[in-house]
């Protein structure tokens, strides 16, 4: 807009723009939009300005008259707007151009400047009139809708499937793919995009009829689309894949496309493939299959303007981005990097949050919900990513709404830097790992629990495996595990224990050859080993060790390999039994050379007159005669020790009472 003069100031026009100013000014001056009146000069005067020129530049008239038009012009769009007007003006044709105006409150406003040559009925140029219009929210308005599709379409490309849109057609024109096509299947988005019908070809020859009428199938009811098939890869490969897709429909019944994601399930679907060859039910399905089409595409009814349109597409485009985040496993979510890099910033979280730790995602502030105990750790994770740029990728804990611990995996990436080269946004994804983590929490609460058992209590815990060479007899013996007490029992470490040769000569020379056949015959047939033996410590003593276990497996060959077992110090409970034995034994030798006869008889209790004898020593058979082992039934009728009369024996002769010895004990007994 050129140079204006005073309003006040007297000017000499060959024309008067207002020439009645009651009634033409009045309506100008309501117009939504800055009129204004220039002199036909490059560096024209402005001979009339509405007053909501103030609203629109923030300037009153007076102080834009003042000013040089393109001192107020954005510098970047300076150039090009004088570049217009002066061909304008040297052409005399109509003057359009946009540019920004930055305001003295520094805001910078869009404004479209449109302006037409006057002239006079003899045809000479008089003035230039025009219009200022506002076009700042309406460029707002694109660069919003471009920045939004811009962080849908990053959100979408990173995903690690196929994403794509698809007419609904014969044709099945492909809209839009994913770059991961290219690592599923080896074409480029570009090639995929550039051949119309790729889809269908790519189709495995034995799927092709059945996903096809599937396809129309579903097309013609709009129910979703979920099948799993074959595709040929670009190297020739089979991809198995499994397809998921919505069929979406524009505004009033306009276009419809179907919305769907592509995963490849290639090694899943390998893994059952054996079990799905003989089922029945997938050849009925096969041949219910109909091969009837129908084409459902709607064209189009209205025109709108290029803008218009261009912001439905975006806005459409922003609403199934979304849509494809918000249906994902997981949480995705923009971080973007501010002054504070510790803390995190996030522009978009998905509303699956709620679902994991019930906060909605306007209400989810995520620094202040981090486990206390891990806080310092993620904040240190985080401000190192943002430093460097290095993913992220840390497992932490959340306290939820309702007060449980959620554990999950949080993965982020670089995906933009600032024009410094400085890390400037992220994304990623929380993923929900509490299952795992009780998983896991348990397993080494039970591997406590085995090592306080092992490790603690008054036993050595070993496992073991038979290394067999050809037909080599005894097979080797590979130490897996024993635990540290074998140290204080035995005085030797694990590690001399493991070796065969030195453990076979820590066993007592005297029970050697006994205790290795026991253990060489459970490693013959499998059997259970129960074996008592005496060992001889790292410092000289011998000890008494019980040691007993089992079988655990056997090897391809079915000969016993791995073996478990437990030993005991039993060296107290030995040592006392043989103290008892030789006691006993003593005992025994005392009894056997005494010049006696201990009896014991039994007197039944049916009958006092019924006895019979109970037990007796050798030496019976010396002072009576008989042999101790048949010391014979006595007669009730006799009373074999209560007379001091002579005694018969049982070879017929006669102990006479003037044996000295049979005589003193008569005396001891009071009797004559």
């Amino acid at each position: 807009m050129p140079h204006l003069p005073d309003d006040d100031a007297p000017l000499e026009l060959p024309l008067d723009p207002f020439a009645s100013r009651s009634r033409t000014r009045k309506l100008v001056e309501q117009l939504p939009v800055v009129v204004y009146v220039d002199t036909d000069e490059l560096e024209a005067s402005t001979v009339y300005m509405s007053p909501n020129v103030e609203k629109v530049l923030g300037r009153p008239p007076q102080q834009v008259r003042e000013d040089l038009w393109i001192r107020s012009v954005h510098p970047e769009d300076r150039e090009e707007a004088w570049r217009q007007w002066e061909n304008a003006w040297t052409k005399g044709t109509p003057f359009h151009a946009e540019y920004r105006v930055i305001r003295p409150d520094g805001e910078e406003v869009w404004i479209r400047d449109s302006s037409v040559l006057v002239l006079s009925e003899s045809g000479s140029r008089l003035a230039w009139q025009g219009v200022l219009e506002d076009l700042t929210s309406e460029k707002r308005s694109e660069e919003n809708v471009r920045a939004s599709e811009a962080r849908y379409r990053a959100l979408v490309e990173r995903v690690p499937a196929v994403v794509y849109e698809m007419d609904p057609d014969d044709e099945r024109r492909t809209l839009y793919v994913s770059p991961h096509v290219e690592q599923v299947l080896g074409y480029s988005r570009a090639e995929w995009l550039d051949q119309p019908d790729i889809w269908i070809e790519l189709l495995h020859a034995d799927d092709r009829e059945i996903v096809l009428a599937q396809h129309d199938r579903h097309s013609e009811t709009g129910e979703p689309w979920d099948l799993e098939y074959r595709l040929i890869t670009s190297d020739g490969r089979v991809v198995w894949v499994h397809d998921r897709a919505i069929l979406i429909r524009g505004r009033d019944r306009g276009a419809a496309a179907w919305h769907g994601v592509m995963i490849d399930i290639t090694v899943e679907h390998d893994a059952k493939e054996m079990l799905l060859l003989h089922q029945e039910e997938l050849e009925r399905r096969v041949d219910e299959r109909t091969n009837e089409l129908l084409e459902t595409n709607e064209l189009m009814g209205l025109e709108i303007g290029e803008r218009r349109r261009m912001e439905d597409e975006l806005r459409q485009f922003e609403e199934r981005y979304r849509r494809l985040v918000e249906n994902m496993p997981g949480i995705p979510y923009l971080w973007e990097v501010g002054p504070d890099v510790g803390s995190r910033s996030f522009t978009y979280v998905s509303p699956h949050v709620e679902g994991v730790l019930g906060f909605p995602p306007d209400r989810w502030d995520a620094s202040a919900r981090v486990h206390p105990h891990d806080r310092e750790r993620v904040t240190d994770a985080a401000a190192w990513s943002a430093r460097t740029g290095e993913p992220l990728r840390i497992e932490y804990r959340f306290l939820a709404k309702d007060g449980r611990v959620v554990w999950v995996l949080d993965h982020a990436a670089l995906i933009a830097r600032t024009a410094e080269g400085d890390p400037l946004s992220f994304q990623g994804v929380m993923l929900d790992i509490t299952a795992r983590k009780d998983a896991e929490s348990k397993a080494e609460q039970a591997e406590d629990r085995f090592r306080a058992l092992t490790e603690v209590g008054p036993m050595v815990a070993y496992t073991y495996d038979l290394a067999y060479e050809d037909d080599a007899w005894p097979p080797s013996v590979e130490l897996t595990y024993m635990s540290p007490q074998v140290a204080d029992i035995i005085g030797y470490s694990v590690a001399m224990m493991s070796n065969v040769t030195d453990w076979r000569a820590m066993i007592h020379p005297d029970d050697r050859e006994r205790a290795i056949g026991d253990f060489e015959r459970t490693w013959h047939t499998g059997a259970d080993w129960n074996v008592v033996y005496r060992m001889i410590r790292g410092d000289g003593e011998v000890i008494w060790l019980h040691s007993l276990g089992r079988m655990l497996a056997r090897d391809v060959s079915g000969r016993p390999w791995r073996f478990q077992g437990v030993m005991f110090d039993v060296t107290a409970e030995q040592e006392a039994r043989v103290e008892l034995e030789r006691t006993e034994e003593s005992q025994r030798d005392a009894l056997h050379g005494a010049r006696a006869i201990p009896w014991a008889e039994t007197i039944h209790s049916w009958s006092s007159a019924s006895t019979s004898p109970a037990w007796s020593t050798p030496t019976t058979g010396h002072v009576s005669g008989s042999p101790s082992s048949s010391p014979g039934r006595r007669d009730p009728g006799r009373r074999p020790t209560g007379s001091c009369g002579a005694t018969a024996r049982s070879d017929g002769s006669i102990r006479s009472a003037d044996d000295p010895h049979h005589g003193a004990r008569c005396r001891r007994s009071g009797t004559a």
